[in-house]
């Protein structure tokens, strides 16, 4: 058996059967192994995963980084093989860190997105079967209905109004309509009607096909673009601190000349110079900045992906902890998507407003087989006997047949149903219609159906009372009716002069931990509102279990959102809970309008009509067991559907940003020590403080660690925002503080050598003195930067293990560099006595004190 060599949109389909050696009735499961040897899985060609030295080269693509690379070059060409060797080790630690950060999140994220498989229905020896997508093959028999996410290249054998989304393939964002005609072989993509694409999207119908390529052999699989050259967008966090490495590029480059021009003015040599301007441009620079990002993002993914929440992209992680609204679809989000039929109502009993307490009666099986007719369940052991039966479809339909078979109706006829419906159920219209032998079957919403039936008034008023009221006690209503004139190609204006039947009543019971999971996420400062296409009182219902005190005032409809402007919606949301009755069309116009009132929106979702509003939000979150197309554009994904997850990434979310405050404020306020402690000793005309290896090596090991262990460190200041949202790092508070504790620590450092030389202390012990004083109060004071707004003893200090570790390691080479004689030598320092160990105390808490000092100013004068 040879691949398929046709154009298959050219040629019959008994063709295709013969070349591809299958039937109408499927594959047998004999024939897979073969089928797996000669096509492979149905995989596309992932995209194109970073190489080991990609990741690494990437790490040294940073502005940062070019001036300690600048650094080596110039050191080198100046035969000062210390210094080379070094600031090579500055380089290499750095990006050595940042990738084995880096290639470890992009493995995690790998691996995760295995836990999210795309599933398809499959008929193989007759029997309809649902596997994974990656398990399709040419020759297989598929069906795809609306919802579904198309698994494989595919030639249509038969259709019923189905309509496709394809313009991942196209760029046309028209659904076009699929039939069964032979077309020129000269057709492109778009002029294909009787062909399935991978990857494209069924919007409305379905149709059976069978499989004529997968993986690469598809359509999408040969636009090598698509699949493997998808680069990662840079979150704004990234995009800012990229921005800030440039800035401090510069900022650095102008004050490194300036001090050398100014250190060849007042007579020093040049070579000296020379040497101590590379060391000050390596002691001005934060290199730690991009690498501790990378790290504190992907230990964020890891720490949500531990709670069951699949981060898609290292960006979700960020944008949980700025969100400031949820928007929540309510079927099979808020509640189980278990609906259980409660009752069967026909029109008599509803007319005669007759409460039969739930007791089913024989008039009920007329509504219930009529039901039957336009379900849509797949029965995954179809051999067996009826009573053993089980099925997998939308859980209403899954229940009424389930309920059919207890009430003794038969149900064997729902295997041909498929056949029959000539317009399937979508979220726009919100009613199917099949054709029986004398009269057609309309199955729906109640409100649609009661809208475009035949009925008198009075009758209307009365049906119209009782769905509202059913509808505010949580009820899930589907009414069904019949029409007994239609073409056999109806469109959905022509269903009108319904003949109402019955209502059916179904109960979705809220999930267990919702209303504590959304009390957790409310008491954060982010509110949660409900948008749902069900009736209002239904919505309501479900809003009051939810423990929500909810006024009429409080809800707005589908209906009142279409007839208000933009504008006039603007001011009417802010005071909105519930959004009910709404079209998709409504959850992406709301969502795109709280984000002009400023608000961080977070979308909630398990359906293909979510999927707008999931992909266009902040951050679309989706359901493990929703649709395809849902979780396919949302950012985060819940394993086990438990939203409480979406509190606990909210507050990791929340951990995140803190952590980067943390470390952008640590590294920034003493990234310009050496600036002013070389500039001020050139400017006031005494001796360097500090040689160019002190300065490289002093950077190197004592900053880069600390600000890495923040990517591990708690969030001590929740309670300050605990009723608020944070939407920003580089706020007020932080900018501030960073420019506050940086110039004051760098005149105090300044001062404290200006103050040793001026009274008399011999310069070589004023510069070891110095040394230790400037190599160990970056360390002491990392504990104080744990928190930004309390003060040190208001939390565990030494809690952070890493920081602990980070600055014990540090200590060690300090210790080592000024107790080994050869290291002592080779730094060009001296013994300190001991009478200066109570000075270098002093100089410590000073620092302490000078950080927790300019915190108490700021948290005062919040």
């Amino acid at each position: 058996m040879e691949p398929l060599q046709q154009k298959p949109w050219s040629v019959k389909i008994e063709d295709i059967f013969t070349a591809l050696e299958t039937q109408v009735h499927g594959l047998s499961e004999s024939a897979l192994s073969q089928r797996m040897t000669l096509y492979g899985a149905n995989v596309l060609q992932k995209y194109a995963k970073k190489s080991k030295v990609t990741i690494f080269l990437k790490q040294l693509a940073s502005p940062l980084i070019f001036i300690l690379l600048g650094a080596a070059v110039v050191t080198f060409l100046l035969k000062e093989w210390i210094e080379v060797i070094v600031v090579m080790t500055a380089v290499l630690v750095n990006a050595g860190l940042g990738f084995y950060r880096e290639y470890h999140a992009e493995n995690t994220l790998e691996k995760l997105s295995g836990f999210i498989k795309d599933r398809a229905r499959v008929i193989r020896d007759g029997i309809e079967h649902e596997v994974d997508s990656e398990e399709l093959f040419p020759g297989d028999i598929i069906k795809v209905s609306y919802g579904s996410r198309v698994p494989a290249d595919a030639r249509i054998l038969s259709t019923n109004n189905i309509y496709v989304d394809e313009a991942i393939l196209t760029g046309e964002s028209k659904p076009i309509q699929k039939n069964v005609t032979i077309v020129p072989v000269s057709a492109t993509v778009a002029e294909r009607m009787n062909m399935l694409h991978a990857g494209t999207l069924v919007v409305d119908g379905f149709a059976t096909a069978v499989v004529v390529a997968t993986g690469v052999h598809t359509e999408i699989g040969k636009i090598a673009g698509l699949v493997s050259g998808t680069k990662q967008a840079k979150t704004p966090i990234q995009k800012g601190l990229e921005k800030i490495s440039w800035i401090i590029f510069a900022i650095v480059i102008v004050i490194v000349v300036g001090i050398f021009i100014l250190g060849i003015y007042r007579g020093e040599p040049l070579f000296d110079m020379l040497i101590l301007s590379v060391a000050v441009s390596v002691g001005a620079v934060p290199e730690a900045l991009p690498i501790a990002l990378t790290v504190i993002l992907s230990i964020g993914a890891e720490r949500i992906a531990k709670k069951q929440g699949v981060t898609r992209t290292l960006i979700a992680a960020e944008t949980l902890g700025s969100t400031s609204l949820i928007m929540t679809d309510k079927t099979g989000t808020l509640t189980e998507a278990n609906m259980k039929l409660v009752g069967v109502y026909t029109v008599k009993e509803l007319n005669e407003d007759s409460d039969h307490g739930g007791v089913y009666t024989s008039d009920d099986d007329a509504v219930l087989q009529l039901a039957l007719h336009n379900v849509d369940v797949l029965i995954e052991n179809p051999h067996d006997p009826v009573s053993e039966w089980t099925f997998k479809g939308k859980p209403f339909e899954v229940h009424i047949v389930k309920t059919a078979r207890e009430k003794g109706i038969d149900i064997t006829g729902i295997q041909h149903n498929n056949a029959s419906l000539l317009i399937p159920f979508n979220s726009t219209h919100k009613f199917s219609v099949s054709k029986q032998k004398h009269h057609f079957v309309v199955v729906g919403a109640p409100d649609i159906l009661l809208a475009r039936a035949h009925m008198d008034k009075d009758a209307f008023l009365r049906l119209e009372t009782w769905i509202t009221e059913a509808s505010n006690e949580g009820k899930r209503l589907i009414a069904v009716g019949t029409v007994k004139e239609l073409s056999d190609t109806p469109a959905v204006s022509d269903i009108t002069n319904i003949s109402f039947k019955g209502i059916l009543a179904f109960h979705d019971p809220i999930r267990a931990n919702v209303p504590d999971a959304i009390k957790k996420i409310e008491s954060l400062g982010v509110r949660v509102v409900m948008i749902t296409g069900d009736l209002k009182g239904t919505a309501i219902a479900v809003g009051r279990e939810l423990g929500w005190d909810v006024s009429e005032d409080q809800v707005i409809t589908g209906h009142d959102i279409q007839s208000l402007t933009d504008a006039e919606l603007l001011a009417v949301i802010p005071q909105k809970k519930i959004f009910a009755r709404v079209t998709p069309e409504d959850k992406l116009r709301i969502g795109l309008l709280y984000r002009q009132l400023g608000e961080v929106v977070a979308m909630t979702g398990d359906g293909v009509n979510d999927a707008p509003a999931l992909k266009a939000m902040d951050i679309g979150v989706a359901l493990g067991s929703g649709s395809d197309v849902a979780k396919s554009v949302a950012g985060l994904v819940l394993l086990d559907d438990n939203f409480e997850i979406i509190s606990m990434a909210i507050q990791e979310g929340r951990r995140i940003l803190v952590n980067i405050r943390k470390t952008f404020v640590y590294l920034m306020s003493n990234s310009l020590d050496e600036v002013f402690v070389v500039g001020g000793s050139l400017i006031v005309g005494i001796a360097m403080p500090l040689t160019a290896l002190q300065i490289i090596w002093v950077n190197l090991f004592t900053g880069s660690l600390p600000a890495l262990a923040f990517a591990y460190d708690d969030d001590f200041d929740h309670q300050m925002y605990k009723h608020r949202t944070l939407k920003s790092i580089f706020t007020r508070e932080v900018n501030l503080l960073t420019f506050g504790v940086g110039v004051m620590s760098s005149l105090l450092l300044f001062f404290t050598y200006y103050g040793l030389i001026r009274f008399g202390v011999d310069v070589q012990t004023a510069r070891s003195v110095f040394f230790v004083c400037f190599a160990s109060y970056i360390l002491v004071i990392s504990y104080s930067f744990r928190s930004l707004n309390k003060p040190l003893f208001s939390y565990p200090i030494f809690s952070n293990k890493r920081l602990n570790q980070g600055i014990l390691v540090a200590i060690v080479f300090l210790v080592a560099t000024m107790g080994i004689p050869q290291l002592r030598a080779l730094f060009d320092l001296n013994t300190i006595p001991l009478v200066w160990f109570w000075f270098i105390a002093v100089w410590l808490v000073a620092n302490v004190l000078l950080v927790e000092g300019t915190k108490y100013f700021f948290r005062k004068h919040k």
